[in-house]
């Protein structure tokens, strides 16, 4: 592995700071004064530790994300579509600590570093990813501490050591304001005094540009995950990107596709899914709401992106496995087994890049905001059929077929259902990017998802949160967590109220039936 000069030195970054783990005032107030060590290892620590939270890591405390969104899952036991305990899904607790005791103070340490020692890339990245992590964050969460918890000592003041809580909508358009610091931070001249190494980097590999237009990106998936709650701010800030392309670069192609590169099966540092793979005797199972969603466009990724299922004996036959059953009435399956349901592609579990942010979500971005009266310089339609072009061409889709996909009834732009074609597509294309992906559906109410009427979610519907760590934040920061949800319904700590981002939001649609037997898909 190309990282491994710094794997060391990023092992004792994660062990001074886990000792950090076991005091809550510390957690709250990012104790990152007591980390040291270059910028090179301090920002490769941080790519990876975020990349383990907020990428898709069947491995990690995150792994049920996927299942909310119905991509995949683990396991064929019998299982609610939202876990009576959503922790078991998603674990609030050690994601949470995860990101705020070993990761963000790497790159508060390296923004403390380019003040004493200007390094403008180091510093511009490490801003870049503070705004991708606190974005994320503050999606999940709603309401978290933001402004008082990024301070390098351990303070004696309660207002540090027990921080209050920014809204969402503070949160955000600060993130907006630290994207744009990074873009205005970045030096572009080539001078090899401002070069980063790239062994030290392994999302862009040193490549400055490929940063400054994911930097820029970012800001429009935000400004568009806005849209709907700010829809004057987001426009007036989209449009000024769009309008400035030397001031504001963003994706041009598929080769600005930016993500962390895991280039290991096995080890410390290995991607998550290869990794899995070398430790089950299967890959993990592919969910209804996914591949019917492919099958009934009759795409083409299915065969890319999801393996047959091997109990059927004619042609490759691809099978998503229900969101939830129950022992006795499994939705219509006579029986539930790995061989009577589709598993993930040997093509998307081998070790790869695993995306943060495509040129496809790029575009189909561009055509919602068409669709919002936003001025992107290309049409709807155009920005749309840009979209699903490129990410079937990153996954090798051959041409003849993507010509006779597009060029079917149900694919072929329609103005007069364009928001769900484009968030089908972006559904199909985010893909392995499950944050992401919930936060869309939540904005959105789309696509239309797979329900069965067992478990939590019977009465409940979606969720619209992850929960609050009790011990981090409901019990050790308990006045200012309380100050901050007051007036909001929260209820089995994932339902309830929508966040400000999604306040606006429709329904979740689920179809509201169990589907009487495996839907099955021959290609």
């Amino acid at each position: 592995m190309r990282y491994t000069n710094y794997i060391v030195a990023i092992c004792l970054l994660f062990l001074s700071l886990q000792a950090c783990t076991d005091n809550f005032e510390e957690i709250n107030t990012n104790p990152n004064a007591q980390v040291v060590g270059s910028n090179e290892s301090l920002l490769l620590g941080a790519e990876i530790a975020a990349a383990r939270e907020l990428l898709d890591n069947i491995n990690s405390y995150n792994k049920g994300t996927a299942k909310w969104v119905q991509y995949y899952t683990n396991t064929t036991a019998p299982t609610d579509f939202i876990a009576s305990n959503p922790r078991e899904d998603f674990n609030d607790f050690w994601v949470y600590q995860n990101l705020v005791t070993q990761t963000i103070p790497l790159l508060e340490r390296i923004l403390e570093n380019t003040e004493e020692t200007p390094q403008p890339n180091y510093r511009a990245v490490a801003l870049v990813l503070k705004g991708w992590i606190y974005g994320n964050m503050t999606e999940l969460w709603g309401p978290i501490p933001f402004s008082d918890a990024q301070f390098g000592e351990v303070s004696e003041e309660e207002q540090y050591n027990k921080p209050k809580f920014d809204t969402q909508e503070e949160i955000l358009k600060e993130v907006l304001n630290i994207l744009e610091e990074a873009n205005n931070t970045f030096d572009l001249s080539g001078d090899p005094s401002v070069a980063m190494n790239p062994e030290s980097d392994a999302y862009a590999g040193g490549d400055i540009m490929k940063w400054k237009k994911f930097a820029n990106s970012l800001q429009v998936r935000l400004l568009m995950r806005i849209s709907d709650a700010d829809a004057g701010f987001a426009k007036t800030k989209l449009e000024t990107i769009f309008g400035n392309p030397a001031t504001y670069p963003i994706l041009e192609s598929n080769d600005d596709n930016f993500g962390m590169t895991w280039e290991t099966t096995i080890g410390s540092y290995s991607d998550p899914f290869a990794q899995y793979i070398e430790s089950n005797t299967n890959s993990p199972i592919a969910i209804t709401g996914f591949v019917n969603t492919l099958g009934d466009l009759s795409d083409p990724r299915m065969k890319a992106l999801i393996a047959p299922a091997s109990g059927y004996s004619e042609g490759d036959t691809y099978v998503g496995l229900p969101p939830a059953f129950d022992e006795d009435n499994p939705s219509g399956f006579t029986r539930i087994a790995l061989d009577s349901v589709s598993q993930l592609s040997n093509k998307f579990t081998e070790a790869q890049q695993r995306n943060i942010m495509t040129y496809s979500e790029l575009m189909l971005i561009k055509a919602e905001a068409e669709t919002k009266n936003i001025n992107t310089g290309s049409t709807a339609a155009e920005n749309y059929q840009n979209g699903i072009v490129a990410h079937m061409q990153e996954l090798d889709v051959d041409q003849s077929d993507i010509d006779t996909y597009l060029a079917s009834p149900e694919i072929t732009f329609d103005t007069g259902r364009a928001l769900e074609q484009i968030i089908t597509q972006r559904y199909i294309s985010q893909f392995g990017q499950s944050i992401n992906t919930f936060s869309m559906i939540r904005r959105t109410g789309m696509p239309t998802l797979d329900f069965f009427d067992i478990g939590i979610n019977k009465e409940k519907g979606y969720p619209v949160r992850v929960g609050y760590p009790r011990e981090t934040m409901q019990n050790f920061n308990q006045a200012n967590f309380e100050a901050a949800i007051q007036g909001v319904v929260i209820i089995d700590n994932v339902f309830g109220d929508n966040l400000w981002f999604a306040q606006n939001a429709p329904v979740v649609q689920m179809v509201p039936t169990i589907q009487s037997g495996p839907v099955l898909y021959s290609y």
